[in-house]
């Protein structure tokens, strides 16, 4: 347990990672010793924040949730340890090269410098992509973090639940709608809190799953995989309601500080099936061709579930498409995106 004292002095505690000399205590983790610079306080200041209004959260939505300072850091910089190391060498040796009038040195530190300096250009100018992913991979997170913890405290984090162990129940018999997610994760989260219940309504994990003839609610990631399965779905289902909870590229653009991951992989055949194929504009399919994702499952349960009341309350007090489901109505199907 963290003693008073220690949580009187939050701050502190948050920027060194260390219990005060009072109580002489050692956290269960210190932010040096693991990529997510993790310690108890931030744990526990992460679970509450996940489990407000008393809602159960999952592995991933704590795992996203511990990455989202370092992975703010990865997207707002423009160059690594890797490019400021030889920036700095390069510029000491020129230095000394120079003022010492030792020649090797100069045209050494004069080559790391100008090494330096063209990576830097290069990646401000879009040519060399940068990857921004979680710098701990869900396996060891589970195993070293979420263990370390229930070893010291004798059990895990407070509201939390492993989206592996959550098994579907009976679904409603006459469900006012269906909720559809390709997330193992946001499915296990919104099954916890009881949204069949709440909201009569039938959670999927893909079409077949799904009850006939009710509304179907989408809940997928801002992502190239995420925009083809919206379109996809809207297919397969035409004739049927579907209304998009998002994510959307449109809503994390206009984002502050959104929780955002990008691969090094283009695939320009299915931003341009995009294209073709939905509304998203020049400016989304920009973002998405460029690698940029946001995945559904760093929202908080709270956010998830107050999308989900509020495609319940539109479903009750409106009838027919709505805009974005005319357009895609309207929209041909004669080609399909590549795997």
């Amino acid at each position: 347990m963290i003693c008073p004292h220690c949580t009187a002095n939050l701050k502190r505690t948050e920027r060194t990672g260390k219990t005060c000399g009072k109580c002489r205590k050692s956290f269960v983790f210190d932010p040096k010793d693991n990529p997510l610079a993790l310690h108890d306080v931030k744990v526990r200041r992460l679970t509450g924040k996940l489990s407000e209004d008393n809602h159960w959260y999952t592995v991933t939505q704590l795992w996203y949730a511990a990455a989202r300072k370092t992975n703010k850091a990865a997207t707002d910089g423009t160059a690594g340890c890797g490019v400021v190391v030889p920036l700095l060498l390069g510029a000491v040796l020129l230095a000394v090269g120079v003022f010492g009038d030792v020649l090797p040195l100069a045209i050494v530190g004069g080559a790391l410098l100008t090494i330096g300096i063209v990576i830097v250009v290069l990646r401000l100018v879009g040519v060399f992509k940068r990857e921004v992913a979680v710098k701990m991979p869900l396996d060891q997170f589970r195993k070293e973090i979420l263990g370390g913890w229930s070893r010291i405290y004798l059990k895990p984090p407070g509201g939390i639940i492993d989206e592996a162990h959550v098994r579907p129940g009976p679904p409603p018999q006459q469900p006012a709608f269906a909720i559809l997610s390709p997330d193992p994760s946001v499915l296990a989260c919104l099954r916890v809190n009881e949204v069949e219940r709440y909201f009569n309504a039938a959670l999927a994990a893909n079409v077949a799953a799904l009850p006939p003839s009710v509304p179907v609610a989408v809940l997928r990631d801002a992502s190239l995989d995420g925009e083809v399965f919206l379109a996809t779905t809207r297919h397969e289902l035409r004739g049927r309601r579907v209304v998009d909870l998002g994510l959307r590229p449109r809503t994390v653009l206009a984002t502050k500080d959104p929780f955002k991951l990008r691969t090094k992989a283009r695939q320009p055949e299915r931003v341009a099936w995009l294209k073709a194929q939905t509304d998203l504009t020049p400016k989304e399919l920009g973002w998405l061709g460029e690698g940029w994702s946001s995945p559904v499952a760093a929202l908080r349960p709270a956010q998830l579930l107050a999308r989900v009341k509020k495609v319940a309350e539109h479903l009750r007090t409106s009838t027919g498409p709505d805009r974005d489901e005319k357009a895609a109505m309207a929209v041909g199907f004669m080609t399909w995106p590549g795997e």
